[in-house]
This record gives C-alpha cells, sequence and structure tokens, in this order.
C-alpha cells in the first residue's frame, strides 16, 4: 500500500497508512555476508489525498514511479544461525518521477466553488449572480494537470526528485528456497512539489516547510537461487613422456587408427575403414558403405547423396530446378504406361527382402493358373522389362521365405525363393537351397488357409488400360490371360462384406463393371461358398467385360508443365486466357485448359492455344481427374 505525506491531507492525520492506493514493488538482490544484501528494485503505484475544510479544500492524485540501490541489514550477529523469522533493516537511494493532477472540474467541464454551507457549486460564493449558482458534484476524474495549472506560480517545475529509502521489516523462511517479507518504507523524497504546496504557495493554498515522504507498506514473496559454486576437483598431471603417448595412441572415433595418421576423423562407430582411417566405398560411388542404399551401383553412374543411382527423370528434374530461375519451361509429351500400380514397399536397412515366385508372364496365361494366382491372399507383382513376375510374401530372412515355398509346394503350387531389392528380383536359389537342408516338415506353415479369398474384380479388357486410370485403386493385381483378356482386381478379403464395401468404392470411382469374385485352394468358387448370400445363381464360367463409366471421361488440353515456380510472365498469359487449372505431381507442375466430352472439341481449342501462343499444347485424356493420354481415353469411350 502506497500514502502519501506532505501539505495536503495534514500528513495524513486521522487516517491508517493502509488506507491508501495499491502499489506494485519489484526487486533482486544478492548477500554480500550472512548479514548484509544488496539490491536493485522499482516501484510503482499512485497515491491520492482529499482535503475538505472551512477555508480550505484540496485534492490531488499523482503517479509514482521509482528505481534505485538499496542494502539491507539482518541482525545475524544477535540472532541464532537457524532462525525462521528475521528482523531487517534497509536504507538506500533512488530515482523518483511523479505526475501529479486535480479534480477541479465536474463532467461537463463546470468548477468546483465551495460554499460556506459545505455544498459545492459552479459559481463563487461571493459572485453578484451567486442566486443563480447550481449544487455540483465531484465525479473524482483527475483532469487537471497541477504543474500546468500554475496556480502559485512555480512555472514548470521537474517532475523528479531523489528520495532516500528507510525501511523496517521481517523475513520468514518459508522452504524451498521462497521467502515471505513483510516490510514499510518511508521514501524521504528532496522535493516538496509533488502534492503542489509549499509554503511559498499563497493564500490558504500555504503549506509547511517539509518535503514530501511516501510510505510504502508490503508483503513480498521472493525466491533465492542457488548461487552455490561448485567446488573444483583437481586436474591429474601428466608427465611430458605421458603427454606424448596419449597423444600418439588417441583414437577418438575408435576405428583403430590413431588420430596422429587418421586422414577421416570422426568416423561412425561400426563403420569399416581402410588403412587411413576412412570408410570403405566398395562400389567407388563415393558414398561411404555404411551410407550407401545401394552397395552395388555400376562403374561411373551418378548418384545421390544415400548412394542410389540417378535415372535420367531425376537428373532432368534436377536440371530442370536449376534452369527455373533463368524462365526455362518444360513442356511434356504423351506418355503411356502399361500394366498395373506398383505395390509401395517398405525398405528397409539393407535393401534386400525375400520373396517365392510363384509365377510370370510375357504373353498370356492360362484360365487354371490365374485362379491358382488369386487363391494366394498375399500375392503382388512385380514388372522387369516386358515380363510380370507373381511373388507371395515379404520376409527379412531367408529361411522363412523358404519355409513359404515349401508349404506352397505342400499345397501343390510350386515357387521359387528370390531375393527383392529396390523392385528388382534376384536368384538366391543356391542360398535358398542351403537353408532348404536344414529345415524338416515340422516347421513348415500353412500354405493357403481354408477360407475363401474373396476379391473385387474391376473388369476384363480387350487391351491393357493405362496405369494413371487406376492411380488411386489400392492393391492391384493385373493377369492377362491366354484369351486376350486382361483382369484387373483389387483386395483381398476373407470376409464377404470388406469386399462389398471395397465394390462400393470402386463403382464410385467409375469402374462400373466391378464385382466380387472368390478362390479357394487354386480354383474359383462362389460367392455363396465365400459366405455371401445370393439373389440369383452365380455362372462360374461367366467372364463380365469390364467397363468405366463414361460420363467420368473428358479432354482437356495441356498448355505447359513446370518444375518448380512457374515464370511470372507465362502464370500472366494463364490468368489472361482464363479456364486453366493445375495438376501437381512429385517432380512437376501441369497446367490444363478446358473441359470437353469430346476429342473434336478439344482439338479445337488446342489449335487455339497455339494461335495464342502455346505451340506446344497438346490434347490428353482425363478420369475422374487422372490424367492419361487421348487416345486411351478415345479407346475408353468407344469400348464396351
Amino acid at each position: 500500500m502506497l500514502a502519501f505525506y506532505g501539505d495536503i491531507g495534514r500528513d495524513h492525520a486521522g487516517y491508517s497508512p493502509l488506507v491508501s492506493r495499491v502499489g506494485y514493488e519489484l526487486h533482486a538482490s544478492t548477500p554480500i555476508s550472512s548479514w548484509l544484501e544488496a539490491g536493485l528494485f522499482a516501484m510503482h503505484g499512485r497515491v491520492g489525498v482529499n482535503e475538505h475544510g472551512l477555508d480550505r479544500n484540496l485534492n490531488i492524485e499523482s503517479r509514482i514511479t521509482t528505481g534505485g540501490l538499496r542494502f539491507i541489514y539482518n541482525f545475524d550477529q544477535f540472532l541464532a544461525p537457524d532462525r525462521v523469522v528475521e528482523p531487517f533493516f534497509s536504507l538506500g537511494f533512488e530515482s523518483m518521477e511523479f505526475l501529479s493532477k486535480a479534480d477541479h472540474l465536474d463532467a461537463q467541464g463546470r468548477p468546483y466553488n465551495y460554499w460556506s454551507d459545505g455544498t459545492i457549486r459552479d459559481i463563487p460564493e461571493d459572485a453578484p449572480n451567486a442566486e443563480d449558482a447550481v449544487i455540483v458534484q465531484r465525479d473524482y476524474v483527475y483532469e487537471s494537470d497541477i504543474r500546468e495549472l500554475d496556480l502559485d506560480g512555480f512555472g514548470r517545475y521537474d517532475e523528479r526528485t531523489f528520495a532516500v529509502p528507510v525501511g523496517i521489516g521481517a523475513r520468514m523462511r518459508l522452504g524451498g528456497g521462497f521467502d515471505l517479507r513483510l516490510s514499510t518504507t518511508m521514501h524521504f523524497t528532496m522535493s516538496d512539489m509533488i502534492d503542489g504546496i509549499t509554503d511559498e504557495s499563497l493564500g490558504m493554498r500555504k503549506g509547511d516547510g517539509r518535503k514530501d515522504r511516501l510510505l510504502f507498506s508490503s508483503v513480498t514473496v521472493s525466491y533465492g537461487i542457488n548461487t552455490t559454486r561448485r567446488s573444483k576437483v583437481p586436474k591429474p598431471t601428466l608427465s611430458s613422456e605421458e603427454m606424448d603417448l596419449l597423444v600418439l595412441n588417441e583414437d577418438e572415433d575408435a576405428d583403430g587408427i590413431a588420430d596422429m595418421l587418421d586422414r577421416c576423423p570422426g568416423t561412425p562407430a561400426g563403420a569399416k575403414v581402410d588403412a587411413n582411417g576412412c570408410p570403405l566405398d566398395g562400389d567407388g560411388d563415393g558414398v561411404p558403405d555404411h551410407l550407401d542404399d545401394e552397395p552395388d551401383t555400376p562403374s561411373g553412374a551418378i548418384v545421390d547423396a544415400r548412394g542410389v543411382q540417378l535415372t535420367d527423370d531425376d537428373l532432368l528434374a534436377a536440371y530442370l530446378n536449376y534452369k527455373d530461375s533463368a524462365n526455362a519451361t518444360l513442356v511434356t509429351g504423351i506418355v503411356e504406361s502399361i500394366g498395373g500400380a506398383r505395390p509401395t514397399k517398405v525398405i528397409r536397412p539393407g535393401n534386400r527382402t525375400y520373396v517365392v515366385q510363384v509365377g510370370s508372364q510375357q504373353e498370356g496365361i492360362s484360365e487354371e493358373m490365374m485362379q491358382l494366382i488369386l487363391s494366394i491372399p498375399d500375392v503382388r507383382t512385380i514388372e522387369q522389362g516386358d515380363t510380370t513376375f507373381y511373388v507371395v510374401g515379404d520376409y527379412e530372412l531367408l529361411p522363412e521365405a523358404v519355409k513359404r515355398q515349401l508349404a506352397l509346394g505342400g499345397s501343390g503350387i510350386s515357387g521359387r525363393v528370390m531375393a527383392e531389392e529396390r523392385g528388382r528380383l534376384i536368384d538366391v536359389s543356391g542360398e535358398a537351397a542351403t537353408v532348404r537342408v536344414g529345415l524338416n516338415d515340422s516347421t513348415l506353415m500353412d500354405a493357403a488357409s481354408s477360407e475363401a479369398v474373396i476379391r473385387v474384380q474391376l473388369g476384363a479388357f480387350r487391351g491393357r488400360i493405362a496405369r494413371e486410370v487406376f492411380s488411386d485403386v489400392p492393391d492391384m493385381v493385373v493377369l492377362k490371360g491366354d484369351d486376350g483378356l486382361t483382369r484387373y482386381y483389387t483386395g483381398s478379403f476373407t470376409d464377404v462384406n470388406q469386399a462389398a464395401r471395397r465394390k462400393v468404392d470402386m463403382l464410385l470411382q467409375g469402374f462400373d463393371g466391378a464385382f466380387l469374385v472368390a478362390f479357394k485352394e487354386g480354383r474359383r468358387v462362389s460367392l455363396q461358398e465365400a459366405g455371401a448370400r445370393l439373389t440369383r445363381p452365380e455362372d462360374l464360367r461367366e467372364i463380365p467385360l469390364g467397363s468405366i463409366n463414361k460420363e467420368h471421361i473428358r479432354f482437356r488440353v495441356q498448355v505447359g508443365t513446370f518444375a518448380g515456380n512457374v515464370p511470372t510472365d507465362i502464370m500472366g498469359r494463364y490468368i489472361e486466357v482464363g479456364d486453366v487449372t493445375s495438376v501437381t505431381s512429385s517432380d512437376a507442375v501441369r497446367y490444363f485448359y478446358g473441359t470437353y466430352d469430346d476429342r473434336a472439341s478439344a482439338e479445337v481449342a488446342r489449335r487455339e492455344m497455339q494461335y495464342l501462343g502455346f505451340e506446344d499444347a497438346f490434347v490428353v485424356g482425363e478420369v475422374d481427374g487422372r490424367i492419361i493420354s487421348a487416345e486411351e481415353a478415345e479407346r475408353l469411350l468407344t469400348g464396351p
């Protein structure tokens, strides 16, 4: 609490020091000795005084801000060492700033005139028109700057001064580094202008000759930061010979090569090194073996930071990103992909897993072979060149793959163990034969479940459909039969309800010919045998031709492809033309103009775009937002 003692209010006579305004103090101190501490402090608050009498009516409110240094004495010499409460005395020096105002006008700007009958009116009591006076009420808004009023002719005096704070109090230790302090401090200022009244003031405003004072009473919680210094541990002393021996034999990275001879310091733990302490690089691609994700890169190949060979597409994308600052533009041609989407694989450390190959195709395969492959729940496809391989499993350990091969053989399905590295199959027949010798029948797992495998067939098409059409379809398996039909399947379920939900999803994506098929123990079985309830008989010999909802097929005009940011002038032309949208891929952004129901209309729009300066514009097809070639879109439109 902050109280004012000055020329107004008769030194707070008749009031408790705690009947005052609220103030705030922030302090930080440090012990100089066991009995003395020094600290810095800052205080902010407001003081207010109102004096009302027959001959004098004055009021003031002042904003006080102080900051300074003080010393605190705790009477340590006279108190017990294990005390919980201790008194203290403080003395300091501070700088103080004050801004004092008075309440001279009411809310309507009328001055206060104090009459002898105790009322406040808007006209002086001795004025000729006093009979017209109106009683007013104080609004206790201190709007008038005392220095600016200059009622006593003091002019523009300084509203800052120095003061000496003298205080007493008691401190209680709460534990955990916290203290509770109760204190009261009198701030003896060196100014008599806080209330604007001095012994030189005029008339009834005249005050005494003493300086103004402030009394601050507070409750403070403080926290002591432990600054105990740790004792220094003496360092061992080595002789010159011992120091030389230590330096000569030191091996900081523990690679077996002393630091004095190590040309590659900081080698990671476990990395094999050469005689110079540098990590081995078996394929010479510049990436150490312990960081190389592709340890057998061909000699002279360009690799990335992980030692993986960069393809022509990777190099082209990097070049285009570099050339973007020069406004280079790449307009792609038409690319058609053949086959189903490749499954996404998680590449494990070492980059090698083991699978069982159960079939392959370059041309077409028989219906019996297709049913055998589709009856295996976890079958998937891997494409290498013109050949599609059908593989089962994904094992980290070779013996697990050999067990699966033997189990499949017991069910009449022949297979070969292969290693898979980054989508490539590698023959490991020799290693598998060695492992197979140590296995017996008791280690074999069941090859196939007794439950039926239910899949969603998207259809059978006379020709292969562009991969982009199936870009949003998970778990794709593509089989080309010797009858010339290419069949597309998704999913592998034992619950017919889950399979039905996948079928609904495919229908919503525009695959109108999607239907359920079931396989068990190497042959196609009825859905009723798989657990479904049928409303009509099912003909297992029927092979429905697939179809894609033609209402979802559109034609568009591709006007540009950019790797990185689009040049400002090109983007301006796109905006000027209007109806240009973008499709973002992992390495580029493609821009398309318009949407048309037939190719002829799109070709007209292409010629218009070429006339406007987009010379490389060409027509593409679109199926539910997936871009395919215009020829593929036409084939889908004219197909069944």
